[in-house]
């Protein structure tokens, strides 16, 4: 059985894992989808660097279960010049429109205080300015949080209830669980969620009402356990559904149709958007999130 994933880099899957298991990956799902009597399980690609749209879709292929995302991760070189990034994101999203396969979120892009890779100014004015894109675009944001979780609330408690948020790869505890929620944001657990020191993470997974919950691998990052450590792939999500769904006492099949529903009124209000034209912190364990 496979499962929606949230998040997964399937370039980087096939970077790390190799090209036999992102095959792997799209056989499995195409034929959960043909096998089906309605939409199966599906992945979202969440971009990491301004431009890595086409290449990704080049890489991975078009498929029914698969939408892509868009966004700029808070690295080195994107916070050297985030306004030139910004302009190159939206150059982007114009491109992917015109061609008439536009993306289906803004991401991922947020606060990372663990790397330090520029300044906070710099990293602040990066994540604002894709919030600001995905409110003009009618585009959830699916935001990276690390050691930031006091700022990262502060600036999207700025921008209210639009756009939607997807605080991905959740790594904080209980305090800001209910921050994030009590700002209508949609919280998505990775592998971590399995990992032995991870006693906080689970009692924020079981706080999130059910129409917030969504779960994801990160691929290939964060593979739950017990193949902590190997590259991870959606075929490994099995494993975070049955731990989630026995924290929330429910059966993974039942959570399967759940976190479903959420992303697919997230991505397919997305999909339907047009642009207006208007202007502990670490992850339990130590593990990274991502990059």
């Amino acid at each position: 059985m496979v499962f929606t994933d949230s998040h997964a880099h399937l370039s980087l899957v096939a970077e790390e894992a190799g090209r036999a298991a992102l095959d792997s990956v799209i056989h499995s799902y195409q034929e959960a989808w043909s096998t089906g009597s309605g939409p199966g399980p599906f992945i979202v690609d969440p971009g990491v660097e301004a431009d890595d749209l086409e290449a990704r879709r080049s890489l991975i292929g078009t498929h029914p279960f698969l939408y892509y995302a868009a966004g700029i991760w808070p690295s080195v070189e994107a916070l050297a010049e985030p306004g030139r990034h910004l302009a190159l994101l939206e150059d982007t999203l114009e491109k992917a429109r015109a061609s008439g396969a536009p993306v289906s979120a803004l991401g991922e892009g947020g606060l990372d205080y663990y790397h330090r890779n520029g300044t906070r100014e710099a990293q602040r004015e990066l994540f604002i300015g894709q919030l600001e894109l995905a409110r003009r675009y009618e585009l959830p944001m699916i935001v990276h949080s690390r050691d930031a979780a006091a700022d990262t609330i502060g600036i999207i408690r700025e921008f209210g209830s639009r756009p939607p948020i997807i605080i991905h790869c959740y790594g904080y505890g209980v305090e800001e669980i209910d921050s994030f929620l009590e700002l209508g944001c949609h919280i998505s657990f990775a592998g971590n969620l399995t990992y032995k020191k991870a006693a906080a993470l689970r009692e924020a997974c079981v706080r999130v009402p059910d129409e917030r919950l969504l779960l994801e691998t990160d691929s290939p990052y964060l593979n739950p356990e017990p193949r902590r450590g190997r590259a991870a792939t959606p075929l490994d999500i099995e494993r975070s559904y049955a731990l989630a769904a026995d924290l929330r006492n429910t059966t993974s099949e039942a959570l399967a149709s759940l976190v479903s529903v959420n992303l697919r009124a997230l991505i397919g209000v997305a999909s339907r958007g047009k642009a207006t034209g208007n202007s502990s912190d670490a992850s339990p364990d130590s593990e990274p999130t991502g990059r």
